[in-house]
């Protein structure tokens, strides 16, 4: 077993070894969290549109001088409550379902960008769920949580701060010419 102060020495030189890493800036995480609420938006309204049929529901009554509590809309509100709460469960879904498997959600992986935990490992479940309870405090005051990403140095939102987590760039692989001898295609 090794002595404490040898423990303490490894974690030390484990920390000075981790990868620098690249920051993604504001533009580039606004343009894919855009690219997932557009996707998370569809599937959503998919989902809103199949419970249409089963409810008769003139949304204009709610405007109209004739008594809000009427049956049309008692006979909506549970069809209405099932499509936002699956609605709520695709989006958290999406989001932290994508996060935990690749560190990425689609809009990430087009823009080259990753998630990923200050010491650069993969996020967990945990994590990402906090990170998840973070966007909802990042949006909450006029999405200011979203915007300070634009004015912090290392280009974390309060969701971020909250799960102790960096958006990164992911590095471009080098191109490399094929070895003497070795065909281009395989």
């Amino acid at each position: 077993m090794q002595p404490l102060s040898d423990r303490r020495e490894e974690i030390v030189r484990q920390k000075r070894e981790i990868p620098a890493l690249e920051f993604a800036g504001f533009w580039r995480r606004l343009v894919a969290l855009l690219i997932d609420v557009f996707a998370v938006a569809v599937i959503c309204s998919i989902i809103m549109l199949t419970f249409a049929p089963y409810h008769r529901f003139d949304f204009g009554l709610l405007w109209s001088t004739s008594d809000i509590l009427s049956e049309p809309l008692w006979r909506a509100v549970p069809y209405l409550i099932a499509g936002n709460v699956l609605s709520l469960l695709v989006n958290i879904t999406y989001f932290v379902g994508f996060w935990v498997w690749r560190g990425q959600t689609p809009g990430k992986m087009l823009l080259g960008i990753k998630l990923v935990r200050q010491d650069g490992s993969k996020v967990t479940i945990g994590v990402a769920l906090l990170r998840y309870l973070g966007y909802i405090v990042s949006a909450a005051v006029l999405f200011i949580g979203f915007i300070w990403v634009a004015f912090d140095d290392r280009k974390q939102g309060f969701h971020d701060k909250m799960a102790e987590t960096y958006v990164v760039r992911i590095p471009e692989a080098p191109i490399t010419a094929p070895a003497a001898g070795q065909s281009v295609g395989g």
